[in-house]
């Protein structure tokens, strides 16, 4: 290809053309977003989103594992003494509250938990009972409790219930102590060695 030189005559006629043309200010660009920096944007915007429906339910309702009406729910945390699991097992703790989710569909079920749940530990209630049913809903229900309880940080341990209680159609559910029952138990313990706290 050949270099083509400007000629003066070109630049005249350049310059006739551009005359009237008012250079843009500089304070009113546009600033275009790259590809890259608009994924970041929308991703920020959908982590912000789903952060906000986290918070307003915190368990999933996506179903990690379908569970068969004999099987047994069963759980402890990490740091938990076994005695406590044992005695929690066996029915040794006496029952505060009992939630009932016979009969409904599980964003019911797990809204109602949530609230339960939340409303037990304001009110320093630990030792639980939470009947779900026999039938096909009942252990649709129970498969979503075996992963809603150990995703609820509250729920330090649970366990099917004994046949007097519901036996596979029921879970005994310990949550973790209060500040205030822990200061009691502390200050009980401290007591019965005769020590001041």
């Amino acid at each position: 290809m050949k270099n083509e030189r400007i000629t003066e005559q070109d630049r005249a006629l350049f310059n006739q053309e551009m005359g009237d043309v008012i250079p843009l200010n500089t304070e009113q660009k546009v600033l275009i977003k790259s590809p890259q920096q608009q994924i970041n944007s929308d991703y920020r915007r959908q982590t912000a989103e789903k952060a906000k429906e986290d918070a307003w339910a915190p368990l999933s309702m996506v179903l990690r594992k379908q569970l068969q009406a004999d099987d047994w729910l069963s759980f402890k945390r990490d740091g938990i003494q076994y005695g406590v699991f044992k005695n929690l097992r066996l029915g040794k703790y006496p029952l505060e509250a009992t939630l009932n989710l016979q009969q409904q569909i599980p964003a019911q079920a797990r809204d109602e938990l949530v609230r339960f749940i939340d409303d037990c530990e304001y009110n320093n209630l630990r030792s639980l009972l939470i009947v779900f049913g026999r039938g096909r809903n009942g252990c649709l229900l129970k498969s979503y409790l075996n992963q809603w309880l150990v995703d609820l940080e509250k729920v330090q341990v649970f366990h099917s219930a004994l046949k007097h209680h519901g036996g596979s159609a029921a879970v005994y559910v310990l949550l973790r102590k209060s500040e205030a029952k822990r200061q009691q138990n502390r200050e009980r313990h401290a007591a019965r060695l005769g020590q001041n706290l």
